[in-house]
């Protein structure tokens, strides 16, 4: 049974009760079977427009106050990019149960877009936005395609912020949560059983999440102000990258390869950590509130087999600089710098090598190079 007719007579009496008290605008346009659609807005300049095209799909906006807006699209023509990246042809796409819901309390904009998505009978694809009242000038866009069970949800509460979530094809989860002012996250997802979550209650933060594998995850938390990361896990499955950034202007890149694990923490000031993992790779990286302008680096390469590498760096110090190369099977590398312009360098290859490097005072220059099987070098100076 067709719901076109019914709905709409709803909507345009929808729309002229609202003109008649609130002047808000409100457009439905549904070409299917058993289509939803509830829009309901209070408040001045408020503007919603809904399309849904295939059966099945539901879209519920909720709006209330000044200037808001909201865009949903379930079902229609993928853009020049997709088409190429998918094989997609330059026609209209259906969907069919899909859900979204957006939710908005200030002047704020969000857009949800949804192609080639397919739920069950009970609607198993979802995309939620919801910004709350002091969200004014921030913007939400999520787009999914060619999937049957992935899940996006953006939250921001603050104001001027800009979230971005797009997954395609496989089963993805996706969570933006922005609470300060002025950040940016976007989330690209594709692959299968990925999954990202990204905190930002700060302000002025950077945050990119770029996956492409299957049953990868990534959590970036950034608490502090004007921090940027990065996360790219590409080609790979089975990978998790953690960061965390509490301090202010931080920098962390990780790059990771197949099978690894990455947890970088920042809270100090002018950080830098960069991560790349290629096979079975752990690195753990962390720079404490008493850093300030600590750098650190782990390069861990080599061939497509699991090295099984291991390399912890913990900074307390200020100018200190940590550099890490493994190239080998069961390497394991610790860094610990406290103290004033320290710098360690420790490159590694081989098999079954290890390096510690402690060091506490101020000035300090270490270089460790390791090659063959089975060797292990100390370092250590000042005192704890």
């Amino acid at each position: 049974m067709k719901t076109l007719a019914i709905l709409s007579a709803s909507v345009l009496a929808l729309s002229a009760s609202a003109a008649m008290a609130q002047s808000n605008t409100s457009t439905v346009d549904q070409n299917g079977n058993v289509n939803g659609a509830t829009v309901s807005q209070t408040g001045s300049s408020a503007k919603s427009a809904v399309s849904q095209l295939g059966d099945n799909n539901l879209a519920t906006v909720t709006q209330s106050g000044s200037g808001a807006k909201a865009t949903v699209n379930q079902g229609g023509t993928p853009n020049a990019e997709e088409q190429t990246r998918f094989s997609l042809a330059n026609t209209p796409y259906a969907s069919s149960g899909a859900e979204a819901t957006v939710t908005q309390g200030s002047a704020a904009t969000a857009n949800i877009d949804q192609i080639a998505v397919a739920g069950g009978p009970t609607r198993a694809v979802k995309a939620t936005i919801s910004q709350g009242s002091g969200a004014a000038g921030s913007t939400a866009a999520i787009r999914q395609r060619i999937t049957g069970a992935a899940s996006a949800t953006i939250e921001q509460t603050g104001a001027t912020n800009d979230s971005t979530i797009k997954q395609y094809q496989g089963n993805h989860t996706a969570l933006n949560q922005q609470s300060g002012a002025l950040n940016v996250s976007s989330i690209d997802q594709g692959g299968s059983n990925t999954s990202a979550t990204v905190v930002q209650s700060g302000d002025r933060n950077r945050s990119g999440v770029f996956i492409f594998g299957n049953n990868d995850g990534v959590y970036v938390e950034q608490l502090g102000s004007d921090n940027i990361s990065s996360v790219a896990q590409n080609g790979t499955s089975n990978g998790t990258a953690i960061v965390s950034q509490g301090g202010t202007f931080n920098t962390s890149g990780v790059a990771q390869g197949e099978q690894s694990y990455a947890n970088v923490t920042q809270n100090g000031a002018y950080g830098t950590s960069g991560v790349n993992q290629k096979f079975g790779d752990k690195a753990t990286v962390t720079q404490t509130a008493t850093s300030d302008h600590a750098s650190s680096t782990v390069n861990q390469s080599g061939g497509w087999s699991y090295h099984n590498n291991n390399a912890t760096v913990t900074q307390g110090g200020t100018d200190v600089t940590s550099t890490i190369d493994q190239v080998g099977i069961g390497l394991t590398a610790t860094v610990i710098q406290q103290g004033t312009g320290s710098t360690s360098d420790i490159d590694q290859s081989g098999t079954g090598n290890t390096a510690t490097v402690s060091q506490y005072s101020d000035d300090n220059l270490s270089t460790v190079t390791q090659s063959g099987t089975g060797n292990t070098a100390t370092v250590t100076q000042g005192t704890p």
